[in-house]
């Protein structure tokens, strides 16, 4: 038989504080009360045994208050604001910890005080706020959610601490509240949310776009981004397409060509591009691509930076520059031709003055003559300046012809203050090189030579061939030597340390160009006050002779290919269509035609070249043509001339490069006869010489 026991209210309050003291205590994350377990826990045991004693004469009054002491002294110690209302609404048990987070209440918390009457003391001393009218609504409130149980919230109270309240309603009836001092968490959620805030601003402000892709779809746009992109809207993002990227060709979207995002993929490096916004403004953009993570899926992080003003003022410098080097490159021009125009024009009035001497005569123009080809060596020069590989003059050459040519030659220009000093002849070195280039180069070092010792002083030219492993060209000077600060820029075209107008800095740059060409290199030894070396180094050719024994660097007529009279040899009769613009170059070439025994009928442009051959009826046995002329230029008039006869042989001029425009239709002519391999179409690059000028339309006619 089971006995039932009723309790009183004292009773059914302990009962309940133990059932919330129990829960509290399973609840507790371990280690929290470890210092109050077992003093808990022999409390527990001890009202346990109280209120299930059988025995119904135990004296109540003295235990009640010693376990209710007991109580109080136990929850004293937890850190938790601790209070329980009975089912009446009157404070049962309260804790230090709840009196001291309101303190406007703290003297009024007491055992048997009302929780309505809490409230009304509450809102005389100005907790519920200054403008609160009717307190009835605001203590019917609190009164109605002091007995309805719900999900902790925080408050800020009147310590002014953060508190976790949570209430549980007891069995009952009474309600007990516990108060879990937040006040750090809440200082550290508000530190991350300040710090998120501060971060997000940047982010916004940053003056580059900030994209996330997470392969599909865009997951993060900055302002930035919006505004470079010309778009906020993700979708429209995903379809701007970027032109002229330097790593993919065409149209492309950005977001076609990036790799899915991987966690252990390397970033593809940063791309340069240009796109068009939805406004269709032209922007330029660099955009960085960094690994990311969203909700721990991997992503790319892309940085845009407009880089269109950048840009911009890149190409205006990158003009100024140009303009500056062309206006140098000019100089450097008028330098160099001045040189050759001085010679030119100086042997033509000696011959002039004594027309009667005929050795006299011959000697003036073959000077002119070598004038003419050394000016066709240098525009060579600089056509081809810094491509690789040797010129189409290059051929074998006998330094010591060369050198012995350029002592004659600057004789007069030195005189007595700056004697030329010859040594050692290389035991006939020979190099293969475009004569009139080698030429150039040793003149440009000696006059720099000549300029480095304004008071005078000895100018030595020296070969060598050491080992028999090359040919070495030394050319050395006395004078004041070069700064060690810029030895490292002498050779960048347009650099000169002369005064402005004294020299274009292209000189030694033509020397280095000249000889990298040849496979040889250029090496300077310089002392400040003593003077400088420049030598250069060639690689050796095999043949002790050169073949062809007139040609230009192998003999005393060092730039002559031919002797006078020996047109006569290439007399032919043939009809020629003559198309050059320039008068004075027509004229010379129509001579030319003409000693050879050729009528010639002349166009000054491509238009007047179509209207003389229909007027001729095209009874033409050869065209030469120029190629850059005004209206109709050279390369149309052939095409169409070749329409009307395809095998009329054609002599194309120019002096550019035959790869400025496009002549593959031409040049790639098959031969008219395949086993001669003779061609119907041949270039030739002006200057035009008139013994090449000849060989090659007696190669084409005969």
């Amino acid at each position: 038989m089971v006995e039932c026991r009723v309790m009183d209210r004292p009773d059914q309050e302990l009962a309940e504080l133990l059932d919330t003291l129990g829960a509290r205590l399973s609840a507790a994350p371990p280690g929290a009360l470890a210092p109050l377990r077992e003093p808990l826990r022999a409390l527990r045991d001890r009202l346990d045994a109280v209120l299930d004693d059988p025995k119904p004469n135990r004296p109540m009054g003295g235990g009640e208050a010693h376990f209710r002491a007991l109580l109080s002294d136990a929850i004293g110690c937890v850190s938790e604001g601790f209070v329980l209302f009975g089912a009446d609404g009157r404070l049962v048990l309260c804790n230090d910890r709840y009196r001291a987070a309101y303190p406007l209440l703290s003297d009024h918390l007491v055992p048997g005080v009302r929780f309505a009457d809490l409230l009304r003391v509450a809102v005389e001393r100005g907790a519920a706020g200054d403008d609160l009218g009717d307190p009835s609504d605001w203590i019917a409130e609190r009164l109605n959610r002091h007995t309805r149980s719900g999900p902790p919230t925080d408050h800020r109270l009147g310590d002014g601490r953060w508190y976790r309240i949570s209430e549980h309603a007891t069995r009952f009836g009474g309600v007990v509240k516990i108060l879990t001092d937040i006040t750090e968490l809440k200082r550290h959620e508000k530190a991350l949310a300040d710090s998120e805030a501060r971060y997000r601003r940047l982010v916004e402000m940053a003056p580059y776009g900030i994209l996330i892709w997470d392969g599909q779809r865009v997951r993060f746009a900055n302002r930035s981004a919006a505004l470079i992109l010309g778009s906020d809207d993700p979708e429209a993002m995903l379809r701007i397409p970027l032109v002229e990227a330097t790593e993919f060709d065409g149209m492309q979207r950005l977001f076609d060509w990036l790799p899915p995002p991987d966690g252990g993929l390397e970033a593809p490096p940063p791309v340069e591009a240009r796109f068009v916004t939805a406004q269709g403004a032209l922007r330029e953009l660099e955009v960085g691509i960094h690994p990311f993570a969203v909700e721990g899926e991997a992503a790319w992080f892309l940085v845009l930076t407009d880089i269109t003003g950048r840009k911009q003022a890149e190409r205006a410098i990158q003009q100024a520059q140009k303009m500056q080097a062309i206006g140098q490159l000019a100089g450097g021009i008028a330098h160099e031709f001045n040189n050759m125009l001085t010679a030119i024009g100086g042997f033509a009035q000696m011959a002039r003055r004594a027309p009667q001497d005929r050795p006299r005569v011959e000697q003036c123009l073959t000077e002119i003559v070598k004038a003419t080809d050394r000016a066709s060596g240098l525009t060579a020069q600089l056509l081809s300046f810094g491509r690789p590989g040797q010129t189409d003059a290059a051929r074998p050459v006998r330094v010591g012809a060369v050198i012995d040519d350029l002592r004659r030659f600057l004789g007069p220009t030195l005189g007595e203050r700056h004697p030329l000093r010859i040594d050692g002849a290389g035991g006939g070195a020979v190099v293969t090189i475009d004569p009139a280039l080698l030429h150039q180069s040793l003149l440009n070092l000696v006059l720099n030579a000549r300029d480095a010792m304004p008071e005078g002083g000895p100018i030595t030219i020296a070969v060598e061939r050491p080992d028999d492993v090359g040919v070495t060209i030394t050319v050395a000077d006395t004078g004041c030597g070069i700064d060690p600060a810029v030895i490292d820029r002498i050779f960048e075209p347009f650099f000169t340390t002369k005064e402005p107008g004294a020299g274009t800095g292209l000189g030694l740059a033509l020397v280095y160009s000249t000889v990298a060409r040849a496979g040889g290199g250029v090496e300077v030894d310089t002392e400040l006050g003593r003077g400088t070396v420049f030598t250069l180094r060639f690689p050796v050719e095999d043949a002790a002779e050169p073949q062809d024994a007139d040609a230009p660097g192998l003999d005393d007529a060092v730039f002559l290919d031919a002797e006078d009279g020996e047109l006569e040899g290439l007399s032919m009769a043939a009809t020629v269509l003559l198309v050059e613009d320039e008068a004075q170059v027509r004229d010379f070439i129509r001579l030319t035609l003409e000693d050879m025994g050729m009528r010639v009928v002349c166009a000054a442009d491509g238009t007047e070249a179509l209207r003389a051959y229909a007027d001729h009826g095209g009874a033409f046995d050869l065209l030469v043509t120029d190629l850059v002329m005004p209206q109709l230029g050279g390369a149309s008039v052939a095409r169409a001339l070749r329409r009307e006869n395809p095998d009329l042989p054609t002599v194309l001029m120019s002096g550019y490069p035959p790869e400025t425009e496009s002549l593959d239709d031409l040049l790639a002519d098959p031969p008219a006869d395949p086993i001669a391999d003779r061609r119907r179409i041949v270039f030739l690059r002006k200057p035009i010489n008139p013994d090449e000028l000849a060989d090659t339309i007696h190669a084409l006619l005969i």
